[in-house]
């Protein structure tokens, strides 16, 4: 293969706990069977990863906006060609992802999954999976990284989103569209979301069945469709959650 796929996460301590990188990294080891190099931009040396990264003490990047980082073609030994896979650790591998991880990227494409959930599903791209060839996102990474604090803001500050320094993905798709970037977006039915509310989980679960004329999302263990398990909501972690399925997944 003359280029390599690299799939990136960022940790750092507050949050979550380092084994949400060594759980994501051995799920995507046990579902994948495609060559991949997982790294890691971390305030952990000590997560599991092929290569860590060391996260700067003193940065005026802040928390998950970390992630734009891996637009910078110069960012994590990237070569020309490599397919950079940007990752959430707040997911749960559940079964075979080699169409996720290998889903074809062009030059000049941002890649993602398409949002199914909520009364007026309005993410383009989900920040949780987001897939370019090296070099597509230096333009992004430019605009951000010129008023980093700025950026980090707006979309709270606009009301866009609820809660302050969100909004990384917001910013993505809108210099993306501004600079002709294109966006593909794969198969909904492959991710399932999971949450602290179970009235809300069992909402999501007839929308996911009449959406896509499925018999469940997740009952006993989630439906064989889904390859990724995503823990959205802010005040959501997995470790918390105290569905048996959970046990059989995230290990």
């Amino acid at each position: 293969m003359p280029y390599k796929i690299k799939i990136c996460c960022v940790y750092f301590k507050g949050k979550y706990t380092p084994d949400y990188v060594e759980k994501l990294y051995n799920g995507l080891k046990r579902h994948c069977t495609l060559p991949f190099e997982f790294i890691c931009y971390s305030d952990n040396p000590n997560v599991k990863a092929d290569v860590v990264i060391p996260l700067p003490k003193y940065s005026d990047i802040k928390y998950h906006w970390h992630k734009l980082t891996f637009f910078s073609p110069l960012f994590a030994y990237q070569k020309p060609g490599d397919e950079i896979i940007i990752m959430d650790i707040d997911q749960v591998i559940v079964n075979n992802v080699d169409d996720m991880i290998g889903f074809p990227v062009v030059d000049n494409e941002i890649v993602s999954y398409k949002q199914w959930w909520g009364q007026k599903p309005h993410l383009i791209i989900q920040g949780g999976f987001i897939k370019f060839k090296s070099g597509t996102g230096t333009k992004i990474w430019d605009n951000f990284i010129k008023n980093p604090e700025y950026w980090q803001l707006y979309y709270y500050n606009e009301m866009i989103v609820h809660y302050k320094y969100f909004g990384e993905q917001n910013f993505i798709k809108d210099r993306a569209r501004h600079h002709n970037i294109n966006i593909t977006l794969m198969e909904p039915e492959w991710v399932g979301i999971y949450g602290p509310n179970k009235k809300q989980n069992l909402k999501n679960n007839r929308t996911y069945m009449d959406k896509f004329k499925e018999d469940y999302m997740i009952m006993d263990k989630p439906n064989p469709k889904i390859k990724i398990v995503h823990f959205l909501n802010p005040l959501t972690t997995i470790h918390e959650c105290k569905n048996d399925w959970i046990k059989d997944y995230w290990k």
